[in-house]
């Protein structure tokens, strides 16, 4: 089967179209009938079918020609100039030849090279000029292109311009840069695959590829839309040694703008912005080893600046994150001793329920995997596979793509991972700087293990030093104090900062110690541990050790200072050596009381039978016998005395008798003071009171208690100088610790103004017998009485004072439980 002529004169103008060579047909008369696109736009807006080739070319053909349109005509071949659309004349060489139709003759057209126009190098010089300047200001490759696609459309007069960089992972064109009518009209998106749309079909072709007419193009993607106005269009490959970069595309809205000389110009721009993209991409993959050598100098650096690992890996991560893009950072402790993984430490902003802390098996995970065979792994997409069951969790949450590198240091120690919500956002090239990275972490990883060891023994250490209730410091060669325990601290009032660097002196006048010896010096001039006892300012009693701490080489360097209050506990002794002696008098008294008291009554009987008779008047008119009945009255009297006092010792050898019962405390000590009420008028002793109203009751026997209450109100009256003042309190008792009250005891205290007790008396007042009262004013007893009192009721008595500082007497008794509320 044959092609027809018009078949073939027709693919023979598409054949010269796609070859960008004008071309045109006319007919035996020189009247053109038809020409490709080539052709329309070398005559640009001039109008040219149906008109006469001698018209179009005037003064092109000789006058005569005939026009070569039969099957055996002659070429004929001229030359002419076209003026252009810039004023400037494109010698033009005309072709004229059978087309094979019969009738029909082929033009063909071929530009002469020629000189460039003076605003044609006008424009080339002022935009190589500006690009010049482009890459002298500018060497990443985002501000390159800028630049350039903000200056090149005003000098080369187009409306529009956008350049394309290939993506070297997806060979697909990502738009980097435009400006001006928005390309997507135009199906120029920002992502395009290679042959698709103008940027790229000039891709695939590897050629710059021209748009004369946009409306009616069909290499545009949106052909037969002129959305924005847009006519031409030139798209350049962007290359530079034999790389192709990307595609620069420039528009404009006039038709068939682009001429053979912007081509070019655009095809130079074009090659020299692909060694500039050349050259940024080298400079910034020598950034990118420098930003990895600094990273892997920065994680070398934080090895040695902390021991912390939680430090060290936020630390790290930081740094991490200015290379790698992550949504999850996480540092995975591999637990020999149960063979799980731990989440040790942390970096995400995600919801998880994966947090710090959470254990996980080892089988079923990806990191257990790197654990079994340390070696790395990559998960590429867990939306697509999921290797290992138990990362689905990770799936679930977001996570797409994965990368664990084991932490090996001697043995294994553990993983690190990063995670991402993009697939495929860690590859093989990636190891390459996590690698080294990860030995760093895992020197970290067991530097912070051996510290933290360590710093689990000091921390032991630290707490078993501050939970010795006792005093305890440790002071230097130089006599400053290092280290001081809580109790140390609580008692002085000082902070473990204050504290350090005072003398020893100075710490236990703090205290209110007198120091008596330099104890450390024994200590050290022994090289063994010596003690010693020291008294309180307020009458306190202490017991100070010295222990000498000596190094390897047997040098002392410290001194181990350990002071116990042993106030409370010579109090005991001191109440327990009163109670044997008041158990020795009992047992005196049981043994001679009744012995002592028949010769007194007979002897009182006697005297009160002489007292009678001193009545007889024969007697008491002598003279002799004055003095008698005085003389006996004062016999008399003295007997009564010694049996009083008796009865008193008797109390000691015998249980009293008393009825208990509850009371309340409160209201006890009212019926009291208004019993010395008087006497305290009298003494001008003024009497103040601060009663708790929420005591619970006693069970005591009240006329006891009231005996107890008043024998130490009336010895205060008897100390308190005239004006001075008697303070009477109920409460509770300061608990073991500071702040807490002993709710099970009730305390009553009664203090006085008066000249207080010296320490070497006190701890004698409640002995028996013992008074400081002239002779006649009291037997001793009263306070001995009170002691027995108190501890017939389960309670006990103390007394401070201090010299000019007043006595305050506290008596302490058990509280009733309330009903049900017994001990579990």
């Amino acid at each position: 089967m044959g092609v027809s002529p018009q078949k073939k004169t027709n693919s023979l103008l598409e054949t010269l179209e796609h070859l960008d060579i004008p071309a045109a047909l006319y007919d035996a008369d020189g009247t053109l009938v038809a020409g490709n696109a080539a052709w329309a736009g070398l005559l640009e807006d001039r109008p040219w079918e149906g008109k006469r080739l001698r018209d179009v070319f005037p003064g092109a053909l000789p006058d005569g020609a005939c026009f070569p349109a039969g099957e055996h005509a002659r070429p004929l071949r001229a030359r002419t100039t076209l003026p252009g659309r810039d004023g400037a004349g494109h010698a033009l060489e005309l072709t004229l030849s059978a087309a094979g139709e019969p009738g029909v003759g082929l033009l063909v057209v071929k530009r002469s090279p020629q000189e460039p126009s003076p605003a044609q190098m006008a424009k080339e010089l002022t935009l190589f000029h500006t690009f010049a300047g482009i890459l002298s200001e500018h060497s990443r490759t985002e501000d390159i292109l800028e630049a350039l696609i903000k200056h090149m459309p005003p000098i080369m007069g187009v409306e529009a311009g956008w350049v394309h960089l290939v993506e070297q992972k997806t060979g697909k064109l990502t738009l980097r840069a435009e400006m001006g009518t928005d390309r997507a009209l135009l199906g120029e998106s920002e992502v395009l695959r290679p042959g698709e749309c103008l940027a790229g079909k000039a891709l695939s072709l590897d050629n710059p590829l021209v748009v004369g007419n946009a409306s009616q193009d069909p290499r545009l993607c949106r052909a037969g839309q002129s959305m924005t106005g847009i006519e031409s269009l030139a798209a350049v490959p962007i290359r530079s040694k034999g790389v192709t970069w990307g595609v620069l595309t420039v528009a404009s809205r006039k038709p068939e703008y682009f001429s053979r000389e912007d081509l070019g110009l655009l095809t130079v721009i074009a090659g020299q912005l692909g060694v500039a993209i050349e050259n940024a991409r080298l400079i910034e993959q020598l950034r990118e080893k420098m930003r990895e050598i600094e990273l892997i100098n920065e994680l070398s650096g934080t090895v040695n600046s902390s021991l912390s690992i939680g430090t060290v890996f936020r630390i790290m991560v930081s740094e991490i994150r200015k290379i790698f893009q992550y949504d999850r950072a996480s540092l995975l402790l591999y637990q020999e001793d149960t063979d799980n993984l731990l989440i040790f430490a942390l970096d995400t902003q995600m919801k998880t329920v994966m947090p710090k802390g959470v254990t996980a098996p080892v089988e079923g995970t990806s990191a257990g995997w790197v654990v079994r065979n340390n070696r790395p792994w990559i998960n590429g997409d867990l939306a697509k596979d999921v290797p290992f069951a138990l990362d689905r969790k990770l799936r679930d949450e977001g996570i797409r793509s994965t990368i664990s590198i084991p932490l090996w240091q001697d043995k294994m120690l553990g993983v690190f991972n990063l995670d991402s919500t993009r697939p495929g956002a860690y590859g093989e090239e990636d190891l390459e700087l996590l690698l080294p990275v990860s030995k760093h972490i895992a020197i970290a990883l067991e530097n912070s293990l051996l510290f933290e060891e360590i710093s689990r023994d000091k921390k032991e250490w630290e707490k078993t030093f501050d939970a010795i209730t006792d005093m305890v410091w440790i002071e230097d060669m130089g006599r400053s104090v290092l280290r001081a325990n809580q109790a140390l601290l609580a008692r002085t009032g000082l902070s473990a900062r204050e504290v350090g660097g005072l003398r020893c002196e100075e710490l236990l006048g703090r205290i209110g110690v007198r120091v008596e010896g330099r104890l450390c010096a024994n200590a050290v001039q022994a090289r063994r541990a010596v003690s010693l006892e020291l008294k309180g300012e307020d009458g306190g009693i202490f017991h100070s050790w010295a222990y000498p701490l000596s190094d390897d080489e047997g040098r002392i360097y410290a001194v181990v200072h350990y002071l116990k209050d042993v106030t409370a506990q010579k109090r005991l002794e001191q109440q327990l050596i009163r109670a044997d002696k008041l158990a020795s008098l009992g047992t005196l008294v049981a043994g001679i009381a009744h012995e002592i008291n028949n010769p007194l009554g007979i002897i009182a009987g006697y005297s009160e039978a002489l007292l009678d008779r001193a009545k007889d008047e024969g007697l008491s008119g002598s003279p002799a016998f004055e003095d008698f009945p005085e003389y006996l009255k004062t016999i008399h009297g003295e007997i009564f005395r010694c049996k009083a006092i008796l009865g008193s010792l008797l109390e000691f050898s015998r249980p009293h008798r008393g009825q208990f019962r509850e009371l309340d405390v409160n209201e006890l000590l009212k019926e009291v003071i208004l019993l010395v009420n008087h006497r305290a008028k009298r003494l001008n002793c003024q009497m103040e009171f601060d009663l708790n109203r929420d005591l619970p009751k006693v069970q005591a026997e009240p006329g006891a208690l009231r005996q107890l209450f008043m024998n130490i109100i009336i010895n205060a009256m008897y100390y308190t100088p005239d004006g001075g003042t008697i303070l009477i309190r109920s409460g509770y008792p300061r608990g073991a610790e500071p702040g807490e009250e002993d709710r099970g005891t009730v305390s009553v205290s009664i203090s006085d103004s008066g000249p207080g007790i010296p320490a070497g008396i006190l701890e004698k007042i409640f002995d028996p017998f013992f008074t400081t009262k002239p002779p006649g004013e009291g037997t001793g007893l009263g306070l001995s009485i009170c002691h027995k009192i108190a501890q017939e009721h389960g309670g006990v008595v103390d007394a401070e004072s201090a010299p000019g500082r007043g006595s305050t007497f506290t008596v302490r008794l058990p509280a009733k439980k309330p009903a049900g509320k017994g001990v579990r």
